[in-house]
């Protein structure tokens, strides 16, 4: 039902109302979280995430969201490394952050190649410019996790979908078609955080572990099961249902969706790379 809704207000006959009342509802509950964060937020251990972790950020056509997100990381860890990769027609320059420019259009994965080749420190954050942390993005236990187990190439945490605090479930979806094998089971427990094929594109990463993976550049939009079938094998992802951030998309951002959306060349790429050998 609330599919349904939601499919009717970003294309069918409420679309008129879709992006006022979209807008109004993330505007409302960003607020409502940003008073349980000054009320409910105690001070996070900021100096071990400042020397073990930089935040990887792949941005295009949305300085709004972007400069948002860095706005919300310098509130809770004013001093982490913070790489931005921005392909835009212009790109923004963004107080507290370095910044990498890329040709128009380059791709999340050609970006997210470059921005992993730029990390200095053992661990690296993924992140989407759409994101936003709040008090239930404390990352000095996560580094913790890290360093305890070594095992552990990608601790992966939740991503709220605002509005209504949406979650996929990213351990119910499938990789593309593959023979290797995880490199620990399924399913196992670490320290209590389950095994995964797949997460969320929020986790931190080993970084020198994930650079063996890297993404497929000639894949500009569809990166993620490429990415995470590859890992299968390679790399052991973890999934702690305790951390979080939150996500605020752009469904009505018009210029910005009909390039995301543009992913056909894609398609054909993954086609041919997992499914065109198996047809009989």
């Amino acid at each position: 039902m609330v599919k349904k809704l939601f499919y009717h207000l970003k294309r069918g006959k409420l679309m008129f109302m879709g992006k006022p009342l979209f807008m109004t509802l993330v505007a409302l509950e960003l607020l409502w979280e940003r008073g349980m964060d000054l009320v409910l937020s105690h001070q996070f251990e900021s100096k071990l995430v400042d020397i073990k972790l930089t935040a990887v950020i792949k941005t295009f056509e949305r300085p709004k969201e972007l400069r948002r997100l860095i706005v919300s990381i310098k509130r809770f860890y004013p001093n982490m490394g913070i790489i931005v990769v921005d392909d835009s027609q212009v790109p923004s320059k963004e107080e507290g952050a370095e910044t990498i420019t890329m040709p128009y259009d380059s791709g999340v994965s050609a970006g997210r190649n470059l921005g992993l080749s730029a990390v200095k420190t053992k661990y690296f954050l993924l992140l989407d410019d759409d994101f936003i942390f709040y008090r239930k993005t404390d990352l000095a236990p996560m580094v913790d996790k890290m360093d305890a187990y070594k095992e552990i190439d990608i601790l992966g945490g939740e991503v709220v979908n605002l509005p209504l605090h949406r979650r996929i479930k990213y351990e119910e979806t499938s990789l593309y078609p593959t023979t290797k094998d995880s490199v620990i089971h399924y399913g196992s427990l670490i320290a209590g955080m389950k095994v995964q094929d797949k997460v969320a594109n929020f986790y931190l990463g080993r970084t020198e572990r994930i650079k063996k993976v890297g993404w497929d550049e000639r894949i500009k939009r569809l990166d993620h099961a490429d990415f995470f079938t590859r890992a299968k094998g390679v790399l052991t992802t973890v999934f702690n249902p305790d951390f979080k951030i939150l996500h605020a998309q752009t469904p009505f951002n018009k210029s910005y969706m009909d390039k995301r959306n543009d992913y056909e060349d894609d398609r054909k790429l993954i086609y041919e790379k997992y499914y065109i050998d198996t047809i009989v």
